[in-house]
C-alpha cells in the first residue's frame, strides 16, 4: 500500500497539467447554468488542494485555474440569462420545476448584486442566480466585478481546507502509512455523515412541510375552537411546529431517565454503585487550581445569580405585558419544588459509606432550580433572537448548566444520581410549560436582539460581584477511601484472615466485575517501585506523542504501546508497571508483555516492634506500611488489527514477579487453609526485611 500511495503521487506530479485542466473544467461546469447543481466542483477543489499540499501540483497555478473556471462558468450563465430572458421559463428544467427559478429570483430581489457573491456558496442557487442576474438586466460590467470577487473568495475557501488535509496526510505519511489511511477514512466518514444528515434533514423538512400543510387544511375544514387553534398552530407560515415536535419527544425521554434513576435509587443498584465510583474518581483528581476555578464557576448557579436572572426576565416580561408567561413559570417552579420536597420525605436516600450528609437528597434541588431558571431564560431568548444568536444562547446556557453541575459533583454537593434525577425532573416541567406557551402562542414574538447581551451582562456581573470566602470549598467534605487513614493490622492478622476481606476483582464505574486482583503487597510506594524496577519492570502509564503514534505504526514492539488507565470503583491506579514477557513466549518477539496495576487497600501493617536496648521491647520501626492490592494481566499484540495496533488482555496469575536468577527483594507469605480467592491463588508479598 505504501508503494501504491507513492506511485499515485508521482503519477500526479508527472501529469500536473492534466490535473489543472480537470480543475478548470470542474470549476467551469459547477458554475454553468442548468447543470452546475449536479457537478461536484467543490469536492474537486478540495482534492486538488490536498494534492497541492503534497507538492504534486503548484498551488499558485491551482488558484489561477480554479478562479478562471469559476469566472467563465458564471459568465456563460449570465449571458444565457441575458440572451434568453423571455423564453427561459419555457425551457427545461424551469418548465417542469419553476420553483428553482422562483427561489433564485426571490434571493436576487432580497440581496441585490450581493447575491452573485453569496449564491456561489449555496448549492441549489449557485448556477441559477447568474441567470437571474442576466434576466433582471444587470449591467455586464457590474456582474463581471461581482463575479471575479466571488471567485476570489470561493476558490481559496474550497482549496485551503484541502491543502490542510493534504499536509496532514504528508506529515502522517512520514510517520506511518497507516496514519494516512486512518485520516482518509475519518475524513471520508465525516463527509459521508454530513451528506447523509443533510439529505435526511432535507427530506424531513419536505415531509414536515407537506404533513403540516395537509393537517392545517384538514383542521381548517372542521369547525370548532380546537380545530381553529390547531389550524393556526399548523399554519406553514408559523415556525412553532418543529419546536413542538422536538419538545414533545423530549418529555418522554426525560420521564424515562427520571423513572430509571428513581428505580435505581429505590432498589439501591446499579446506579448507586456508579454514584460511589464517580464520587471517588472526582475526589481522587482534585487539585488546588481546579478547586479555585470551579468554586468561582459555582457562582453561576448560586441563588443570587438565579435571582438576578429571574428579576431580569420578569422585568422584561412586565414591559411586554406578558402576564401569563410570568404566571406559567412561577407555577412551574413552585410545583416542582413542592414535588421535590415530597420526594425527599418519601425516599430515604442514605449518604455514601454511612455518612450523615444533609446535601445528599434525591432529586437535587440545586440542579433542578438551575435547569428551570436557565431553561426559562433560554426559551425566552431563543424565541426572540436570530438563528446565530439562538445557537449561541443554547450553547452557553447548556454549557453553564453542565459545568455548574459538574462543579457540584466535584465538591461533593450531591451524587451523580441526584444530579441526573434533578435535571430530568426539571426538564419535564420546563418542557411542559414551553409546550403550553407554544400551543397558545405559536407565532414568533417580535425580535429582541438586545436581550442576549443584557442577559450576558447580568451573568458576568453576578460572576464578578459575588465573593468567595478564603478557603471555602477547598477541602473536600469527606475524603475518599484512598485518602483516609488506613486501618492498621499486624502481619499475623493480615496473613491469617484479613486478606480474605479484600476485593478479589477490579470493579469498573458501574460496579461490573473485571479482572481478578490476586496480589497483595505490603510496602511503601517508593520501595515497591524500586523492587519492581530491579526485577525488570518499568513504570507507566507512558503517554507521549511517540507512544500514541505507536498505535498506528507498523512493526511496533508491544512495549512501545501506552498503558491504558483503568479504574477500580472510580479510583485510578496510582502504580502501573509493565515488563516484556520473560517466560512462555510462543509468538514472535515483541508481541507479549505483562502489566501490573496496584490500588490502595485501605489497610496497613503495624510497625515492627523490637527491643530498644533497655529491655522494654516496645520500640517500633517508623510508620505503618500500606498494603496494596494488584492485578496482573498478560497483553498480547494483535498484528491483524490493521491499521490499528490492538492488544488482547487476559488474567495471568502464574507469572513470576521477580527477575529470573536474581534474589528477590521481597518474600511471599505462606497462607493457612484456603489459599484462593474464588478459585484463584492469592499472593501476599512483604519486603524481605520484615
Amino acid at each position: 500500500m505504501e508503494h501504491a500511495y507513492d506511485h499515485l503521487l508521482h503519477l500526479l506530479a508527472a501529469h500536473a497539467t492534466w490535473t489543472l485542466a480537470v480543475v478548470v473544467v470542474a470549476a467551469f461546469l459547477e458554475s454553468l447554468a442548468l447543470i452546475g447543481t449536479f457537478i461536484p466542483g467543490s469536492t474537486a477543489m478540495f482534492i486538488a488542494g490536498a494534492f497541492a499540499a503534497t507538492g504534486t501540483i503548484n498551488l499558485g497555478w491551482l488558484f489561477v485555474c480554479a478562479i478562471a473556471g469559476a469566472v467563465a462558468g458564471d459568465g456563460v450563465s449570465f449571458w444565457i440569462g441575458h440572451r434568453y430572458r423571455d423564453s427561459l421559463t419555457q425551457m427545461w428544467p424551469f418548465s417542469k420545476h419553476p420553483a428553482i427559478l422562483e427561489r433564485a429570483q426571490a434571493y436576487f430581489a432580497s440581496h441585490g448584486t450581493r447575491s452573485v457573491i453569496l449564491a456561489r456558496f449555496v448549492a441549489p442557487l449557485r448556477a441559477v442566480v447568474p441567470i437571474v442576474a442576466g434576466m433582471a438586466g444587470m449591467s455586464p460590467m457590474r456582474f463581471f466585478v461581482m463575479n471575479v470577487l466571488s471567485a476570489l473568495v470561493w476558490a481559496p475557501a474550497h482549496i485551503v481546507p484541502g491543502v490542510v488535509f493534504g499536509a496532514s496526510l504528508q506529515l502522517a505519511g512520514a510517520v506511518s502509512f497507516r496514519l494516512v489511511v486512518i485520516i482518509a477514512f475519518v475524513a471520508l466518514a465525516v463527509w459521508l455523515i454530513w451528506r447523509f444528515v443533510r439529505m435526511l434533514l432535507l427530506h424531513i423538512d419536505n415531509w414536515a412541510s407537506s404533513s403540516r400543510r395537509s393537517a392545517a387544511e384538514w383542521a381548517a375544514q372542521h369547525p370548532g375552537r380546537a380545530s381553529r387553534r390547531l389550524a393556526r398552530l399548523l399554519d406553514p407560515a408559523q415556525p412553532a411546529l418543529g419546536a413542538i415536535v422536538f419538545i414533545t419527544g423530549l418529555v418522554p425521554v426525560c420521564a424515562a431517565v427520571f423513572s430509571y434513576v428513581l428505580g435505581n435509587v429505590l432498589r439501591g443498584a446499579p446506579l448507586v454503585q456508579l454514584d460511589q465510583s464517580v464520587r471517588q474518581f472526582l475526589q481522587s483528581i482534585r487539585t488546588t487550581w481546579a478547586d479555585a476555578a470551579l468554586v468561582r464557576v459555582e457562582t453561576l448557579g448560586s441563588g443570587w445569580t438565579l435571582m438576578a436572572l429571574i428579576a431580569t426576565m420578569a422585568i422584561w416580561m412586565l414591559c411586554e405585558r406578558r402576564w401569563r408567561t410570568i404566571v406559567y413559570w412561577m407555577l412551574a417552579a413552585a410545583v416542582s419544588q413542592l414535588l421535590i420536597l415530597i420526594l425527599r420525605f418519601v425516599i430515604h436516600h442514605s449518604a455514601p459509606l454511612g455518612e450523615s450528609v444533609e446535601a445528599y437528597v434525591f432529586p437535587s434541588d440545586r440542579v433542578a432550580s438551575m435547569v428551570i431558571v436557565y431553561g426559562f431564560v433560554m426559551f425566552l431568548l431563543v424565541r426572540r433572537a436570530t438563528m446565530l444568536e439562538a445557537a449561541l444562547v443554547a450553547a452557553v446556557g447548556n454549557g453553564i448548566v453542565v459545568t455548574v453541575a459538574f462543579a457540584g459533583l466535584y465538591f461533593d454537593r450531591f451524587l451523580f444520581s441526584d444530579a441526573i434525577g434533578g435535571a430530568a425532573f426539571a426538564s419535564i416541567w420546563v418542557a411542559a410549560v414551553v409546550l403550553t406557551s407554544l400551543w397558545r402562542y405559536p407565532q414568533r414574538p417580535p425580535a429582541r436582539v438586545f436581550m442576549p447581551p443584557i442577559a450576558l451582562v447580568v451573568l458576568v456581573g453576578a460572576f464578578l460581584l459575588q465573593t468567595v470566602p478564603a478557603g471555602r470549598n477547598l477541602v473536600p467534605p469527606s475524603a475518599p477511601a484512598a485518602q483516609r487513614p488506613p486501618v492498621v493490622v499486624t502481619q499475623l492478622q493480615w496473613s491469617d484472615s484479613q486478606w480474605k476481606t479484600l476485593a478479589c476483582y477490579r470493579f469498573d464505574m458501574k460496579g461490573t466485575r473485571r479482572e481478578p486482583m490476586t496480589i497483595q503487597w505490603a510496602a511503601r510506594a517508593e520501595d515497591l517501585r524500586a523492587a519492581l524496577r530491579d526485577a525488570g519492570w518499568s513504570e507507566g502509564p507512558q503517554f507521549s506523542v511517540r507512544s500514541v503514534l505507536s498505535l498506528v505504526a507498523p512493526h511496533i514492539d508491544v512495549m512501545m504501546l501506552p498503558l491504558l488507565p483503568k479504574l477500580n470503583n472510580g479510583l485510578p491506579s496510582p502504580l502501573v508497571f509493565s515488563r516484556a514477557r520473560l517466560t512462555g513466549d510462543t509468538g514472535e518477539p515483541g508481541t507479549h508483555r505483562d502489566v501490573l496495576r496496584f490500588w490502595p487497600s485501605g489497610y496497613a501493617l503495624a510497625p515492627r516492634r523490637h527491643g530498644n536496648g533497655n529491655g522494654d521491647g516496645h520500640a517500633t520501626d517508623g510508620e505503618p506500611t500500606p498494603i496494596w492490592v494488584g492485578s496482573l494481566v498478560h497483553e498480547r499484540l494483535r498484528r491483524g488489527s490493521w491499521p490499528f495496533n490492538m492488544v488482547t488482555t487476559y488474567p495471568d496469575d502464574a507469572a513470576d514477579l521477580s527477575a529470573p536468577g536474581q534474589p528477590a527483594g521481597w518474600r511471599t507469605l505462606a497462607l493457612p487453609g484456603d489459599v484462593s480467592c474464588e478459585g484463584r491463588p492469592v499472593k501476599l508479598v512483604v519486603q524481605g526485611g520484615r
